[in-house]
């Protein structure tokens, strides 16, 4: 297949001096298939879910696809019939090429714009880490040397190649702010990021304001600036199991955990053992733990209470859509469990403590009380 890279791209470059300025083409051809096969445009909306914008059909393995300027600067993929593969590529001005199989589709060469090009150096720098992971990966696994030196190495290992990807996008950014490849890198970070590290992100791409990926950077920004160490926590009100309301001010004048959590999520039910623990061990002494269910159905909602025996107070909005709800929203919630610890006059101590952690923190709160 790739014996014919040059091929293909030398004709993207004849079709490319010949279309207009106001264009984005995305000519296509992968092997292996015969007939009419539907290929779609598809947007990511979510880690599970993405949204059909677009669909042709492919016959005998040839394709054109015409994206409208309105989607230009975004990553997308395309989708060949029911094969579970992909391709990805940025949707800009010119005319994108993609050569391919039908047996191997992840591995189809996409060239023909700036954008799509340095994807494809991303890709291959990628591909380099991943084998270098394995590698000392291997190397340290089965060395003689004590778990506790392993895992040490492990430690430094990663944050070594955390570091050269960091260092990789950085590059990309600086040399080119006009690029949407480096933003959408750091899209992709977008739950792990910090306000004031998303903060120091957008100030690289003035140009990109208008963005979709720049505009979720300073959404999500906005929302964790409201909900960081220093400031007072949101109010909110839901409901209660009994059917009542509460607001989360009402707890004012005790220490606070508010632990977001869902009867479906195997993680929260773990990290409950330990909020358990800080519970039995400080309520006495002034701390409230506030858990706020993002379940839809009251009776799935109450089991879990139950079978978990979480004595404390509890509240759910019992509305569908989870991390979409408005209360989790307001929290910027993307995964659950997510806590924050409060203080009596309703500021926000800590964020984000789960575990050891949490227990830790919460000690330190009473150890003098």
């Amino acid at each position: 297949m790739k014996k014919f890279g040059g091929l293909m791209y030398l004709l993207c470059m004849l079709i490319l001096s010949g279309c207009s300025d106001d264009t984005c083409k995305v000519d296509g051809k992968m092997s292996d298939f015969s007939g009419e096969t539907t290929v779609y445009l598809l947007r990511r909306t979510s880690e599970f879910t993405h949204d059909t914008l677009m669909q042709t059909v492919m016959k005998d393995g040839s394709f054109r696809l015409e994206i409208p300027r309105d989607l230009w600067g975004e990553q997308y993929s395309l989708k060949f019939g029911d094969k579970r593969s992909s391709v990805a590529f940025f949707a800009e001005q010119g005319n994108v090429c993609i050569e391919g199989s039908g047996k191997t589709i992840y591995d189809a060469n996409v060239t023909g714009t700036p954008a799509n090009d340095s994807w494809d150096r991303y890709q291959k720098f990628m591909l380099k880490i991943g084998k270098q992971r394995n590698l000392w990966g291997k190397e340290i696994g089965s060395s003689n040397e004590s778990d506790s030196i392993k895992r040490v190495k492990y430690t430094q290992f990663f944050q070594k190649l955390e570091g050269e990807i960091e260092h990789y996008k950085d590059s990309l950014a600086q040399a080119d702010a006009n690029s949407v490849v480096p933003l959408f890198l750091y899209h992709q970070s977008l739950q792990l990021l910090k306000y004031d590290e998303i903060d120091r992100i957008l100030a690289k791409f003035p140009q990109l304001a208008d963005n979709r990926y720049y505009k979720e950077l300073k959404a999500q920004s906005d929302v964790l600036r409201k909900i960081s160490p220093g400031v007072m926590a949101p109010d909110f009100e839901v409901k209660t199991v009994d059917d009542g309301t509460i607001k989360l001010s009402s707890f004012r004048g005790k220490y606070l955990i508010l632990d977001f959590w869902a009867s479906w999520c195997a993680p929260c039910r773990e990290e409950t053992v330990y909020i358990k623990d800080i519970y039995n061990k400080f309520h006495d002494a002034g701390l409230e733990v506030f858990s706020v269910s993002l379940d839809d159905k009251k009776a799935a909602w109450l089991k879990a209470i139950e079978e978990d025996c979480m004595i404390w107070n509890h509240g759910c909005q019992l509305l569908k859509g989870g991390k979409n709800t408005p209360v989790a929203q307001l929290y910027g919630i993307d995964g659950i469990p997510a806590i924050w610890v409060i203080d009596p006059e309703g500021k926000i101590l800590a964020q984000g403590l789960k575990g050891e952690e949490l227990v830790a923190f919460c000690t330190g709160l009473f150890q003098n009380k």
